[in-house]
């Protein structure tokens, strides 16, 4: 993260037309910032932090620019107005860090200075040892310029210049301060915030226009794909139902041709089966009014009857291809278990039972 602080210059002029000064660039305590949002931010920069060694070297050598108008480097240097150098490490000064500068020229009405650092930003809310609230804690504070600006954040200090060194006929203008959404801040005119909060309100619009056509979308989505889900479902109970019922239909017309049932092809599958029991149990077998299920029943029973009376009728042919007579008893049983009539008598008595049963 990076931040722009301001203070006065006081300083003295060479034969040359130099500034010399050991000015406060920086100092401990509560900063305040303004956020992207527009809301306050307040960070502590504790003395730990301001007056860390590693933190006072990096501010050497370090360039002095008018304005901030980028965090500076060997790519960008020749771009950018630089009117001067800091000769010296910062130092502690009580509760401010000073530092050695030399600045070449100063065409500008500003005079103060305003440090632009890198640093990371501890984001614990907490107090300051004297009880005042702050969000945030800077620290890792590393230098990387020192800008002249029109007004600083706290400065303490004022320039001490010659009448012919300030530039009357500039105009000083309110300068605002706003804070990029990368995290830079910078000076600017009244006009310059203003834009720049309308085109952010603009982009939180878009922005929300774009998240209701979103929304609109994924419904959409998620319908063609629940649509397309259905149709592939039902296509395939349709393949499985259409299958299920050729397979009925071919069985049903296998059993109409087994108990010799004219025109079994132009009967519906209930037809057959009721056709199918009457041949079972005789034409009497009364099945007026009754339910669908109960003939599906009855014609199961008559379909496994018919199962083992071709089952024993076949066995009974092989005895007799194969010239087993067998005694008296043993034909009658095999008789028996063969009698087609018998059986049938029998099925029928036993359905009476179970349906008489239910009907209680």
């Amino acid at each position: 993260m990076q931040r722009y602080d301001t203070y006065q210059i006081e300083a003295t002029k060479t034969d040359e037309g130099f500034i010399i000064d050991r000015p406060i660039i920086g100092r401990v305590g509560l900063l305040r910032y303004l956020n992207a949002d527009g809301s306050e931010r307040i960070e502590y920069r504790p003395p730990e932090e301001a007056f860390n060694a590693d933190s006072l070297k990096s501010i050497r050598g370090k360039p002095i620019t008018l304005g901030h108008k980028a965090m500076v480097n060997s790519k960008n240097a020749d771009k950018l107005p630089i009117v001067g150098t800091v000769l010296s490490e910062g130092v502690q000064d009580g509760e401010n860090i000073r530092a050695d500068v030399s600045i070449y020229s100063l065409p500008t009405a500003a005079r103060e200075l305003s440090c632009g650092y890198s640093l990371d930003l501890d984001e614990t809310p907490g107090t300051t040892p004297d009880g005042k609230r702050y969000d945030a804690v800077q620290r890792n504070i590393r230098y990387n310029h020192l800008a002249i600006v029109p007004k600083g954040r706290a400065g303490n200090a004022r320039l001490n210049m010659d009448g012919d060194q300030i530039i009357e006929s500039e105009a000083k203008k309110h300068m605002a301060k706003v804070r990029l959404d990368n995290g830079l801040e910078y000076e600017a005119a009244e006009e310059v915030r203003l834009e720049l909060e309308k085109l952010r309100a603009n982009k939180a619009k878009d922005k929300a226009n774009f998240d209701a056509l979103q929304g609109k979308y994924d419904a959409l989505d998620a319908k063609a794909k629940k649509l397309e889900k259905d149709l592939a479902d039902e296509k395939n109970n349709k393949t499985a139902n259409f299958d299920s019922a050729v397979k009925e239909r071919v069985e049903m017309l296998n059993i109409a041709k087994q108990h010799n049932l004219d025109k079994a092809d132009t009967m519906s599958n209930k037809d057959i089966k009721m056709a199918v029991i009457k041949k079972v149990n005789g034409d009497g077998f009364n099945l007026d009014g009754k339910s669908d299920e109960y003939i599906n029943g009855v014609f199961d029973i008559c379909k496994e009857q018919s199962k083992n009376f071709n089952k024993n009728a076949g066995k009974v042919r092989q005895d007799i291809n194969d010239g087993k007579s067998g005694s008296v008893g043993t034909q009658k049983q095999n008789e028996d278990e063969w009698d087609y009539v018998a059986l049938a008598e029998k099925m029928k008595q036993e359905e009476a039972k179970a349906y008489l049963g239910g009907m209680k």
